[in-house]
C-alpha cells in the first residue's frame, strides 16, 4: 500500500501495528513496524519521519539489533537531508538546518552494504548527493551505483540526484532530459496498472521530476515546452487505458454490505468490519482491473491542429513555486504569468463557505450580504486568474485543464467565464482523443434517489425533451437497476443526493432507493454513457493526491469511459438545478455538444450556477 502510494491507510495499519506489538512486551517487532512507519513518512513528511525512526533507531541499539538499528539509523539521516533534522545532544526539538554529516553518511552506507543491504546503501547516498546539489555542493565526478533489483524509490532517487546535479550546475536541458527519463520508468512500472486507485496514488514517487521538470519549462519561457511538461504531469495517471473488469459476484455482494452498514452506521467508514469491506473492494479493484493500451501524448503543434477556430485551450500550470497560464489557438500560443497566484489559492477556502450559505440561505436580510461576499470573492477569482489568459483567448470557447491546486473552483460562475462555453478536460491530449471518438446522442435514462425536493420535477422536465426516455423512480431507482440502466443509454441523468469521500474518493456516492451508488460501482458496468449529468452536491467535486493529481465522482466515470460529465463541486440549490438541468437537455436534444448546451441553458433560463462540464464537452 505504501509503494503504492496509499500512504495514509498504510500508516494507519503500522502504527496500529507498532502500537499492539508495545502494548504485548515486543519490542522488536515494535521497532520494526515504526522503521517501516518512518519509510512511509518519509515520502511526505521528513520531520515526523526523522523522530520515528530514531524512536526505532534506539530501541534496536538497547536490543543490540545492529543491522536493524543501521537501517533505522539510514532512515533517519534521509529524513534529516530532507529537511526534517533533530538537532542532537541539547534535546529534540525539530531543526531543518542540521544535516548528518558526510562521514556518518558514509559510513553507515558502508555497514548497510556489508549486511548486503546495497539499496539501502544507495537510498541514502543518493539522498547526500541530492542534498549536496541543492546546496552548491556539487562533486566534480562520482556517482552512486543503484543496484537493478532496487525498489522503484531508490532507482528514482538516482534521477532526482541527476536532475539536481544538472540544476546546480546550470544545465537545464539535461535537468530536463534526466526528469524526463525517471518518469519514463515510472511510465514503464504504472503500465501492469489499470486500477484508477492505483494509477493515482502511484503519481507521488515522480511529483519531485514532474516539479523539476516543470520548473524548468516554465523557466525557459517556451510554449513548447511547458505544454510538454504540463502534459507529462497530467497523463503521469493517466497515459494507462484500463480494461473494464470482468462481473465479479464477490464485489457486487460487498458493496451491498456497505451500503447496508453505510445506512444503518453513521461511523461505518471507521467500523472494523467497514475498514475490512473497504480494503477487501479496493484489493479486488487492484487485481482484477487490467491495464489496456498506453496513450500517446500530443505535441503542441498536433493540439494546434485540433483546435478550431473557435476553440482556445487555457492550460494552468503550477511549477511549485509560480503559476502560469499557457494560452494556445490554432495560430497562437502564449505563456500568460500569474503573479498573484497566492492571493487566489487564499480566496478558496471562504468562496466554499459562501457557496454553501449561497445555496442554503436564499430569503431574508442574510441572503443579500452572503450573496454580496459571494459575488465579490467570484469577480476577485476571475480578475487573478481569468482576466489575463482570456484576453488572449478572446471570445472563443475554452478548454481549461488545471492542476489539483485549484480543484473545486466553480469556473462557470467567475465573471470572465458565465455564459461561456467551456470544458474542464483531464489533460489536452486526453480531450482530442476523446472528442475524436465522440457521437450523436439518441438515448436517456433517468433516476431519482430519495428526499431530493425538486428531484421528481427536474427527472420529469428533463426526460420530456426526449422521445423514448427511460425513468427510474422510488424504490425502481435501485443501484442494480441504475447500473443497469447505464450500461443502455447515451445519456444518464442522475438526481440524488451525493457525498464527497475526502480519504477515498472512490467511495464517494449518490444517494438510491436501497443505499449509496459507490464510485467502485462504476466498475460493473461494461459500458457507461458517453454523457453523465449528475445532479447531486458535490458531484464533481475532488481530493487533491499526490502530484497535484486530483479524483473524484467525475473522474471517475471519465476513466470507465465517459466523454464528459457533468456535474458540481458544491452545494446547489433545488430550485437551480431543477430549472437549469431541465432546460439542458432541450439543448441536448437539439443537438448541442453538453458544453455548448450548459452555456445556453445558462443564458436561457438566467441562472448562474456552479455546474460545469468535465471531459471533452465539445
Amino acid at each position: 500500500m505504501r509503494d503504492a502510494g496509499l500512504t495514509r491507510e498504510a500508516e494507519r495499519i503500522l502504527a496500529s501495528a507498532a502500537a499492539l506489538f508495545g502494548s504485548q512486551r515486543m519490542p522488536q517487532f515494535r521497532a520494526e513496524a515504526e522503521l517501516q512507519l518512518a519509510n512511509s513518512q518519509l515520502l511526505h513528511d521528513p520531520p515526523r519521519a526523522a523522530r520515528t525512526a530514531s524512536a526505532a533507531e534506539r530501541r534496536f541499539t538497547t536490543l543490540e539489533s545492529t543491522v536493524w538499528a543501521t537501517r533505522a539509523a539510514a532512515v533517519r539521516m534521509q529524513a534529516e537531508l530532507a529537511g526534517g533534522g533533530v538537532q542532537r545532544g541539547g534535546g529534540r526539538r525539530p531543526d531543518p538546518k542540521y544535516v548528518p554529516s558526510g562521514d556518518d553518511v558514509e559510513k553507515t552506507a558502508a555497514t548497510l552494504v556489508r549486511a548486503g543491504l546495497t539499496s539501502d546503501a544507495a537510498a541514502l547516498r543518493l539522498s547526500l548527493a541530492i542534498w549536496r546539489a541543492r546546496h552548491a555542493q556539487v562533486p566534480s565526478s562520482g556517482t552512486t551505483r543503484v543496484p537493478r533489483s532496487a525498489p522503484i524509490r531508490v532507482q528514482l532517487l538516482a534521477h532526482e540526484a541527476r536532475v539536481a546535479r544538472a540544476l546546480a550546475r546550470g544545465q537545464q536541458a539535461q535537468a530536463r532530459r534526466a526528469a524526463a527519463a525517471g518518469l519514463d520508468l515510472l511510465a514503464n512500472w504504472c503500465e501492469s496498472f489499470g486500477s484508477l486507485d492505483l494509477q493515482t496514488s502511484v503519481a507521488m514517487h515522480g511529483s519531485d521530476l514532474v516539479f523539476a521538470g516543470l520548473a524548468s519549462a516554465v523557466e525557459s519561457g517556451k510554449p513548447t515546452l511547458v505544454f510538454e511538461w504540463s502534459e507529462r504531469a497530467r497523463q503521469l495517471s493517466q497515459q494507462v487505458v484500463p480494461l473494464r473488469p470482468p462481473p465479479d459476484p464477490g464485489l457486487a455482494a460487498e458493496l451491498a454490505e456497505l451500503r447496508m452498514l453505510r445506512a444503518d452506521d453513521p461511523n461505518w467508514a471507521t467500523s472494523t468490519r467497514g475498514i475490512a469491506l473497504q480494503e477487501s473492494v479496493r484489493a479486488r479493484q487492484w487485481t482484477q482491473t487490467a491495464a489496456g493500451s498506453v496513450r500517446r501524448r500530443l505535441s503542441l503543434d498536433e493540439l494546434a491542429d485540433e483546435l478550431d477556430g473557435h476553440t482556445a485551450l487555457v492550460s494552468y500550470v503550477y511549477s511549485g513555486d509560480a503559476l502560469v497560464c499557457l494560452v494556445v489557438t490554432r495560430d497562437f500560443r502564449r505563456i500568460v504569468p500569474l503573479p498573484e497566484a497566492a492571493d487566489a489559492r487564499a480566496l478558496l477556502p471562504g468562496l466554499r463557505a459562501d457557496l454553501d450559505m449561497v445555496a442554503t440561505v436564499r430569503t431574508g436580510p442574510l441572503a443579500q450580504v452572503v450573496l454580496r461576499s459571494l459575488e465579490a470573492r467570484l469577480a476577485d477569482l476571475s480578475a487573478l486568474l481569468l482576466d489575463a489568459p482570456l484576453r488572449y483567448a478572446g471570445d472563443r470557447r475554452v478548454v481549461v485543464t488545471a492542476p489539483g491546486m485549484l480543484a473545486g473552483i466553480p469556473w462557470g460562475m467567475l465573471p470572465g467565464m458565465r455564459r461561456r462555453a467551456f470544458t474542464l478536460a483531464p489533460s489536452a491530449t486526453r480531450w482530442a482523443d476523446v472528442r475524436r471518438g465522440a457521437s450523436s446522442l439518441r438515448t436517456a435514462g433517468f433516476a431519482v434517489g430519495p428526499r431530493v425536493m425538486r428531484g421528481r420535477e427536474e427527472v420529469q422536465t428533463a426526460a420530456s425533451a426526449w422521445s423514448t426516455p427511460t425513468v427510474l423512480e422510488r424504490d425502481a431507482a435501485s443501484v442494480d437497476a441504475v447500473t443497469s440502466l447505464a450500461a443502455h443509454v447515451d445519456v444518464l441523468h442522475i438526481a440524488a443526493h451525493g457525498q464527497h469521500a475526502t480519504d477515498n474518493a472512490l467511495f464517494s456516492g449518490l444517494e438510491l432507493a436501497d443505499g449509496t451508488l459507490f464510485g467502485y460501482d462504476i466498475d460493473r458496468i461494461p459500458d457507461v454513457p458517453a454523457v453523465v449529468v449528475l445532479s447531486a452536491c458535490e458531484g464533481g467535486r475532488s481530493s487533491v493526491r499526490w502530484g497535484e493529481e486530483a479524483i473524484g465522482m467525475a473522474r471517475i466515470w471519465l476513466s470507465a469511459g465517459a466523454r464528459c460529465v457533468v456535474a458540481t463541486p458544491v452545494v446547489v440549490a433545488d430550485d437551480d438545478a431543477c430549472e437549469l438541468l431541465g432546460a439542458l437537455h432541450g439543448e441536448l436534444t437539439a443537438g448541442s455538444d453538453p458544453a455548448e448546451a450548459l452555456a445556453a441553458a445558462s443564458t436561457r433560463t438566467g441562472l448562474v450556477t456552479p455546474f460545469q462540464v468535465h471531459g471533452a464537452g465539445f
